[in-house]
């Protein structure tokens, strides 16, 4: 067994810590830039990602715990299915005013058709008493004279 100073074993830590920067290294420059701007949101010249995403790595964090893209495109999906629920209601509504509308001009056609007829009928009756008047006026005037 071989007995290991002090030197010898702060030299032996030395490499260790560089071999697993240099295995971070290499990590960061494999990993995708389209992935590393979809987690930090910006694009920006490829050594300062993988700078950022070698400082996650040796952080031990959640490489990619969430596309920031993601959580908008689901918020404005759901916000697009909510405009056209909102279309579709208001088009239901639009037949609906459309359908009530075609009904009162049904209904004022109709009020105009039996006010002309009442008015006609209206005429007839009195013309036929200005003809009875004036056949009684005329009959007053016979017996009289």
């Amino acid at each position: 067994m071989t007995k290991v100073n002090h030197s010898d074993h702060n030299h032996f830590l030395l490499r260790s810590q560089a071999r697993d920067e240099v295995i971070t290294v290499l990590k960061a420059e494999k990993i995708d830039l389209a992935l590393l701007e979809a987690k930090y949101g910006f694009v920006t010249p490829q050594k300062v990602l993988q700078a950022l995403q070698r400082d996650a790595i040796q952080g031990k964090s959640d490489v990619f715990q969430e596309d920031i893209y993601e959580k908008p495109m689901v918020e404005l999906d759901k916000l697009v299915e909510k405009q056209r629920g909102t279309h579709r209601r208001m088009l239901e509504q639009l037949l609906m005013v459309e359908q009530a509308h075609k009904q009162a001009l049904y209904k004022l056609e109709d009020e105009k058709r039996n006010h002309g007829e009442f008015m006609r009928k209206s005429d007839e009756f009195t013309n036929l008493l200005e003809q009875e008047r004036e056949r009684s006026v005329a009959n007053f005037f016979v017996v009289i004279s």
